[in-house]
């Protein structure tokens, strides 16, 4: 029920393509296009939002969405906090979205060979548009949290349309020399339509419909703008082996400031195909090519004079609209919060690449790697602004962005005859974005998001990061938790980075007597988000994670933290303890008598040594759980011995003698009753402490003291 979802398409092509004379054809295309989507709500207003502050014995279909004999009072197991109960949405609230869409183009080209074998002209204009409408209606019914309703329709009209004129000309002048040249002009034309009228607060249930609204408010925008472009590009071959290529764009926007709305960026490229040299083809790399590139690309930003808007006062934290103009018949008008730089210029992308691509027996193996370096300049950002400018935000030239990528595709091919086909290909592509500089005083700038967190550009950090309330440390960096086990607020700063530290990707086809299957997998690895559903969880205590923080010995939270105690220690929690065992683990199994010793090698041990006390590092869960099984006592130490025999330098440089109690720190054979220490190794057990005690003093203490002491400087008063 909670995915009712109601899809009508309608898809219709014409076209037609005629040949009017040996030097002159024609031809067109349309396509139409009308769409019907009934949804639910998502987002920030999303239908599972009470259900997740539920807990799964509460029977969300059994128990009524509504008080009984009132179907407009919702009856959910929480508050609603203006959200509304997942079954009663669907049964009052509706999502409506049409569409109708028009693109086509047509076309008429003139050919002529200047009756020669070698020349060739094609001069071709062609004349697209492309319209589409939307309308959105929002449904909110009569209850909607707990509320009177609301109803939006909203939409957008978006015609494009586009002018094309080529020429090409092409002119083969010999066997191993090619020319290609092409020029053209572009005229793109966009309007942009917006309206929205939005009813609240209906007169009485049952009729959900904007006459039915007690406030209505109407709203539109129209934007246009237009780009003219005029472009060339010569390109020359040479044997089929050298290729080269240069382009160059010039654009003159509308929606730029007037002395910075021409703009020209360039390209230029180059191509050897190095295995058609002679000395150089064979059959096992059959094809080979060295490949480089530099390209500008111009971009405009969309920059508007200042105007004056109604203001609105709502959203945020209001659960309501407090100020809605018109008021008593009078409306209002101010300064539009965000402005726009009058110098605005468009943010031009510098591009190099150079690559490789190589083909081994005939196809069978190919390799491909590509390197790239973007720098982005005079990036167009919305610039922060104090309050008491009077705006809120600035359209500027922001910031500069650099992107250093790489990608390898590795493309195999164990199958190719007339009826069946086989071939697999593995990609692996690593793209890291850098925000270099950002407008002066600026250090990060609001992209999307929440109040907190949010979604930012930093300088010096990868493009882009996710920003908001960091969790308190103390001076080890340990996050510090409170008495209930939560964690504590810290500074603003970086949460987490998006970017993901490399994608893998891997394709499979298929291909039998026509019959193609496809296969398709993608990892990609590192990179972080932000899940409003598992905070929902935590929030609420449905999720595991806050069971395990509930029933845990002393405190758990999701990440390695620590609480601290009266006399200023800290306390570790179980996620803590349990990453330690882990460590510690490893530690223990490679100080057995083997260094792949595993439970098994306990059980070794056990039996080697009926009777005995045995003594061994600190061991995970797993052992331990083992050895409370068999009632078999493991201490958290080394060895443990008394002298039997000593060789005559231990005695010349040592005041041991035989009978002494020593502990030692020993590679192997920890566990055999007799064994040969250098002693260079062996400490004396001090007054006091027990063997088992001492024991700990050559790896523990001495572990410790270096770390602490030696490498970390540890001073008096400090804490760790």
């Amino acid at each position: 029920k909670f995915d009712k979802l109601l899809f009508f398409y309608l898809f219709i092509w014409v076209g037609n393509f005629s040949q009017l004379h040996k030097n002159w054809s024609t031809g067109f295309t349309g396509t139409y296009v009308n769409s019907k989507i009934s949804k639910q709500s998502s987002a920030n207003n999303g239908i599972l939002a009470t259900v997740y502050g539920a807990p799964s014995s509460y029977d969300l279909a059994g128990i009524p969405s509504h008080v009984e004999g009132d179907p407009y009072t919702q009856n959910t197991f929480r508050s609603t906090s203006g959200f509304d109960g997942a079954y009663w949405a669907v049964d009052n609230n509706e999502f409506l979205e049409r569409s109708q869409r028009f693109f086509g183009n047509t076309y008429l080209k003139y050919s002529t060979k200047f009756n020669t074998d070698n020349h060739k002209l094609d001069v071709k204009y062609q004349l697209g548009v492309d319209s589409y409408t939307t309308n959105y209606t929002d449904s909110w019914g009569y209850g909607h949290a707990n509320g009177y309703g609301e109803i939006d329709h909203y939409g957008y009209s978006i015609t494009e349309l586009n002018s094309l004129l080529t020429a090409a000309y092409t002119w083969n002048i010999n066997e191993d020399w090619l020319f290609d040249a092409l020029v053209g002009n572009e005229l793109v034309e966009n309007q942009r339509k917006f309206y929205e009228s939005y009813g609240a607060n209906y007169n009485f249930p049952g009729w959900n419909h904007i006459d039915n609204a007690t406030t209505m408010v109407a709203s539109e925008s129209l934007r246009r703008k237009r780009t003219v472009g005029n472009f060339a590009s010569i390109s020359l071959s040479y044997a089929n082996m050298v290729y080269f290529n240069a382009t160059v764009r010039n654009d003159i926007v509308s929606n730029m400031p007037r002395n910075n709305r021409s703009f020209t960026y360039p390209s230029v490229s180059l191509g050897w195909i190095f295995t058609e040299l002679e000395p150089l083809k064979n059959n096992v790399l059959t094809y080979g090519k060295l490949r480089a590139s530099y390209a500008e690309v111009g971009q405009a930003g969309d920059y508007y004079d200042s105007y004056y808007t109604t203001p609105v006062y709502g959203g945020g934290f209001y659960g309501s609209t407090p100020i809605q103009y018109p008021m008593s018949g009078i409306t209002a008008f101010t300064p539009y919060a965000r402005v726009y730089d009058p110098n605005l210029k468009p943010q031009n992308t510098k591009s190099y690449e150079l690559g490789v691509d190589l083909t081994f027996l005939n196809g069978l193996f190919s390799l491909n790697y590509t390197f790239s370096r973007q720098n982005v300049k005079d990036q167009i950002f919305e610039v922060p602004l104090a309050g008491s400018t009077g705006s809120a935000e600035l359209v500027t030239n922001g910031g500069a962005i650099h992107t250093n990528a790489h990608e390898i595709t590795l493309g195999i091919n164990p199958i190719n005859t007339k009826n069946f086909k086989w071939d697999m290909a593995f990609n692996f592509s690593k793209i890291d974005n850098y925000v270099d500089e950002l407008a002066p005083g600026v250090e990060s700038i609001f992209l999307g998001g929440f109040v907190d967190p949010q979604v930012r550009a930093n300088i010096g950090d990868k493009f882009p990061v996710i920003y908001g309330t960091t969790f308190l440390r103390n001076d080890n960096g340990d996050i510090v938790v409170d008495e209930d086990g939560l964690p504590q607020i810290g500074s603003e700063g970086v949460i987490g980075k998006v970017s993901p530290d490399f994608l893998l990707g891997f394709n499979t086809n298929f291909e039998i007597y026509k019959f193609r299957i496809g296969a398709t997998f993608d990892w990609k690895c590192g990179g972080q988000m932000y899940s409003g559903t598992l905070n929902t969880l935590n929030y609420y205590g449905t999720s595991m994670e806050s069971v395990e923080s509930r029933t845990a010995e002393t405190f758990r939270f999701s990440h390695p933290a620590v609480k601290q105690l009266e006399d200023i220690t800290y306390l570790r929690d179980n996620m803590g303890l349990e990453k330690l065992a882990e460590g510690l683990r490893e530690v223990a199994y490679a100080r057995l008598s083997h260094p792949d010793a595993t439970l098994k090698e306990l059980e070794k041990i056990r039996k080697a040594n009926s009777g005995k006390e045995v003594s061994v590092i600190a061991i995970g869960k797993k052992a331990r759980d083992y050895c409370t099984k068999i009632n078999y006592d493991l201490k958290a130490s080394y060895v443990q011995l008394v002298p039997e025999t000593m060789g005559k330098k231990a005695q010349e440089n040592t005041n041991f003698k035989v009978g002494d109690k020593v502990c030692a720190l020993v590679g192997g054979g920890a566990y055999a009753e007799k064994i040969a220490i250098p002693y260079q190794l062996v400490l004396p057990v001090p007054e006091g402490l027990t063997m088992e005690e001492a024991s700990a003093i050559p790896e523990a203490y001495v572990t410790s003291y270096l770390n602490l002491f030696e490498e970390g400087k540890l001073q008096k008063g400090q804490i760790v």
